[in-house]
């Protein structure tokens, strides 16, 4: 059979593309799976401790800290075993905890479960965006990275209305064993398929594999091996990959090419769209319905499900315009959306006195689900891996993975005992959270849309401070990099495998 299905071109990145946003899409499914469970009366009847509050946050929340713990990892055995490698190790720890999470009968061995499958989506969501955005030209790697979101959020739909149609079991421990169990379907298409992709050409440069890298680009490229396109595609890497080796590829140095700064940047933002709140709506909305806005379970669930499918249309929408508005304004507008759709749902929950402040508050809960994923849903993780250097691409994307999660976590943890002692200014401080995030993104990030990484690398090298990297991008036409002439890249070459 011939390699990658036959597939090469632009038919070969966009299998690359739909088999890792695969893994996204149980992310999104996972991420979301518990939120209908929680007051179902069998699951209560078998996890009777998730009745309070506080173990109620920690049941949901643990699987954060798997998914921090793996993500964390990948810094570590990303560039051992490579995107590929690491991709199936992770679908296989998950489909373990699917295993362990779909037949649980205590509390302990669920929560033992969820950290499980947290192990391994958090070494996804370190290392799919890195691969693709390895992977693709880019023109189209904006739209391809933001696939995966698209698929994320169709795991989040599939979740809630999965849930829905199984509520009608009342009586029934399927209603809450098989959303569990159902997530085995994304698992094992993104842990099979992904062993007949492309290994990251770039990773390949970096551990001296220079032919492979070669013919996986000539059929990225849908090239020849000796074309002129793939020989200009590899001088590209071998020269920026053989400068960076000159300096320091410490994480923690700043150096010409300001790691350092660019590590912040790639943490701070998955930190920050993780802190606008919007688990409140993902993870707690069912149970806030019922709870707190005085709906029946079904209307409950009903309206749950008609905000992730508003979600799911949202993440459409960002596919077509991430190349057309770029990353810096997108993540400034979701910022701002969701700054005022926490200002509005602490403005309705103050006052819930009828139903039309109810509804006013769903109303927001769909503002919040539409600005989130066009700029702060997989955004963060795609920026993140653009802007680090290959050298420490692998530690940068698996610590702006982890941060993602830790604050996931966070947000997770506290929100049932926040919403039940404060109410309704829980929702002001992310509200603020938000505010401040508008103006971080619109003076420390560059814009990166239409770049190479190469490219990128260069904006920061020629940044002095960390006000720069706007101003640089801003004045830089694209394809401003300087590539070696034909000589200077094959003396790389030969230094390289000396």
């Amino acid at each position: 059979m011939a390699p990658y299905f036959g597939l090469r071109g632009s038919s070969l990145t966009i299998a690359i593309s739909i088999i890792a946003a695969t893994g996204f899409g149980l992310q999104g499914y996972d991420q979301t799976v518990a939120n209908g469970l929680l007051t179902l009366p069998t699951f209560l009847h078998t996890f009777p401790e998730t009745k309070d509050s506080t173990i109620q946050g920690t049941t949901v929340a643990i699987y954060e800290v798997g998914c921090a713990i793996g993500a964390l990892t990948c810094a570590f055995v990303g560039d051992i075993f490579g995107r590929t490698r690491t991709i199936f190790s992770a679908g296989c720890i998950v489909l373990i905890g699917i295993i362990l999470e779909s037949t649980s009968f205590d509390l302990p061995q669920l929560i033992v479960s969820r950290v499980i499958c947290g192990l391994g989506v958090g070494a996804f969501t370190a290392t799919i965006p890195m691969y693709v955005s390895e992977s693709v030209n880019a023109r189209k790697r904006g739209r391809l990275v933001l696939t995966q979101g698209f698929f994320a959020v169709g795991g989040i739909v599939l979740a809630s209305w999965i849930e829905f149609g199984l509520y009608f079991l009342p009586n029934n421990p399927v209603n809450w064993r098989f959303p569990f169990a159902f997530q085995a379907v994304f698992a094992l298409i993104a842990t099979i398929f992904i062993l007949f992709m492309p290994e990251s050409p770039r990773w390949l440069v970096k551990r001296d594999r220079l032919d492979d890298a070669r013919t996986i680009v000539g059929c990225l490229e849908d090239q020849p091996e000796d074309s002129d396109t793939v020989a200009h595609e590899m001088n590209i890497m071998l020269e920026t990959f053989a400068e960076e080796q000159r300096s320091s590829a410490n994480v923690f140095s700043m150096g010409p090419e300001r790691l350092f700064h660019r590590a912040v940047l790639a943490v701070l933002v998955n930190t920050l769209a993780q802190m606008s709140g919007v688990n409140i709506v993902t993870f707690y909305s069912t149970t806030i319905l019922e709870e707190h806005l005085g709906y029946s379970g079904t209307i409950s669930r009903v309206v749950t499900g008609c905000i992730q499918i508003w979600q799911f249309l949202s993440a459409g929408l960002a596919i077509l315009i991430i190349d057309r508005f770029g990353r810096r304004k997108l993540l400034m507008m979701g910022a701002a959306g969701l700054c005022i759709a926490q200002t509005g749902l602490a403005g309705c929950t103050s006052h819930l006195s009828s139903t039309s402040v109810s509804g006013a508050a769903i109303f927001f809960y769909f503002v919040a689900m539409f600005c989130f994923p066009i700029g702060l849903f997989l955004l963060p993780f795609m920026y993140a891996a653009e802007i680090a250097p290959l050298p420490i691409r692998a530690k940068v994307a698996a610590a702006a993975s982890c941060a993602n999660w830790l604050f996931n976590f966070l947000v997770a943890e506290v929100t049932p005992t926040a919403t039940a002692n404060i109410g309704y200014r829980y929702y002001i401080v992310y509200a603020v959270i938000n505010f401040t995030s508008f103006f971080v993104f619109y003076f420390f990030y560059p814009e990166t849309k239409g770049r190479t990484l190469e490219e990128i690398d260069n904006i920061f090298i020629q940044s002095k401070n960390i006000f720069d990297p706007v101003r640089i991008e801003k004045n830089m036409p694209k394809g401003e990099l300087q590539v070696a002439d034909t000589e200077k890249a094959v003396a790389i070459e030969v230094e390289e495998r000396a």
